[in-house]
């Protein structure tokens, strides 16, 4: 009898590590009005549907498809046809105010953020090096970091009391990173999602700065995931300190006190548009060339594809549809969330507020107390939470999955569209017996 051929030691490395995630939607069809109306509507993906409407609109319009299309990626680089990688850097330079002018050498373009995410820790990040985050986290850069390089995911984890997204927060950041160095994981990137994801806030500008500082004064490289800059909005809900993006492509670096080639930025507009199937990202490093190019060549392997490229080069390049596009985007998102948010104010759920992202952090315990046993212990509650749910028909993402140190917080993304929303508030109410919140006309 033949042997099964061996797998490399990385895959074996691979192949022990824990499952991505513990808390997963079952495999079966998604809801929808038409094709799927006893689908579970899913509320864990950080998707927009709020405007695809009008994407779809402008995305439908004839359009002219050449044999570049048809050729190899580098084949309709080397042509005059509008491509995302001459488009992506002026999205930012149009939005993003960056003191250095971003354009095709300072940056390089990927088939969507992850993607770039790993090849960028890849060249940052040694084998069993430590990325340091703060937790509550966005649970799928385990994915981008540890999958591709085996690079160590360490948290800070403040107490439950210190705000996360305050100054408070980098002292906590500091002693782990001596923590961890005394340990033997030495840190060498230092990562921060603004705004932020999970707890949906743009990271005031003191703290973003401090996380700089802290950068430089460690020798470490700070990468900045700014994915939802231009998703922010205002309600009647705001944060208690409702802070204004700004990109740090704007700061001033060196007035600072830090060298600028060690902050890297990832950015894109799928997020804004709602569109995250057509996997766009953008690397932006402006003061360090050599990792650009270092970076570059190693997407042709996995590049953008042509399709992707032919549709979303003619949105990003239509500026007023774009522009007009933010504007009711933003104003999509507010109205969203301020529905959720009335939705938990009557019944008595305390959440996170947000300005900014597709979701909102919500902390279930009231609704979980209508349910669970009195000797159950947390994992038990969650479980029956998520069970009660989904025998409804709908799915939320519990935050342990992102470190919480609050163990009854879930996910819940409320960009769907206004009857979906209202008929997912409607299952979960049944799932806990809750009563029936009132919904105001729109």
């Amino acid at each position: 009898m033949s042997r099964q051929p061996s797998l490399s030691q990385r895959a074996n490395k691979r192949l022990n590590l824990p499952p991505l995630h513990t808390y997963v939607p079952p495999l079966q069809p998604f809801y929808d009005s038409e094709l799927y109306p006893d689908g579970i509507i899913n509320l864990s993906t950080a998707e927009n549907s709020l405007l695809s409407g009008r994407l779809i609109e402008h995305l439908s319009r004839p359009i002219t498809i050449r044999p570049q299309h048809l050729k190899y990626r580098h084949t309709l680089l080397l042509t005059t046809l509008p491509t995302v990688e001459e488009l992506l850097p002026q999205y930012i330079n149009d939005h993003f105010n960056p003191l250095v002018p971003v354009n095709r050498k300072n940056s390089v373009a990927g088939p969507g953020i992850g993607a770039v995410l790993a090849q960028l820790i890849w060249a940052l990040a040694d084998e069993g090096a430590g990325v340091l985050l703060t937790a509550p986290f966005y649970d799928d850069y385990v994915r981008d970091i540890v999958h591709p390089t085996m690079a160590t995911v360490v948290l800070a984890r403040p107490p439950a009391d210190i705000n996360p997204l305050s100054k408070d927060v980098l002292s906590h950041l500091e002693t782990k990173i001596l923590e961890s160095a005394d340990q033997g994981v030495k840190i060498t990137v230092l990562l921060l999602c603004n705004p932020h994801n999970p707890l949906a806030q743009v990271v005031p500008q003191d703290v973003l700065e401090g996380y700089a500082l802290l950068a430089e004064k460690h020798n470490l490289h700070l990468v900045v995931d700014e994915v939802f800059g231009l998703s922010t909005f205002d309600s009647a809900y705001p944060p208690a300190v409702n802070a204004k993006f700004k990109s740090i492509l704007s700061y001033d670096l060196h007035a600072l006190g830090v060298n600028p080639s060690r902050v890297h930025v990832l950015a894109g507009p799928t997020k804004d548009f709602g569109a995250s199937g057509f996997k766009l990202g953008l690397l932006v490093s402006p003061s360090n060339l050599p990792l650009i190019n270092l970076l570059r060549p190693l997407f042709n392997a996995t590049p953008i594809s042509a399709a992707t490229d032919l549709l979303f080069a003619r949105v990003l390049a239509d500026k007023p549809f774009v522009a007009q596009f933010l504007v009711d985007n933003s104003a999509a998102l507010g109205a969203a969330y301020e529905l959720v948010a009335g939705w938990m104010t009557f019944h008595g759920l305390p959440f996170v507020r947000a300005n900014a992202g597709v979701y909102v952090v919500v902390d279930l315990a009231p609704f979980i107390a209508r349910i669970a046993d009195a000797s159950d212990g947390d994992t038990a509650k969650l479980d029956r939470a998520v069970v009660a749910m989904l025998a409804e028909k709908v799915f939320l993402k519990p935050t342990t999955l992102m470190a919480d140190p609050i163990p009854t917080r879930f996910r819940f993304v409320f960009t769907q569209a206004r009857p979906t929303m209202e008929l997912a508030l409607r299952r979960i109410e049944r799932a806990f017996g809750a009563p029936l919140a009132p919904f105001s006309d729109v």
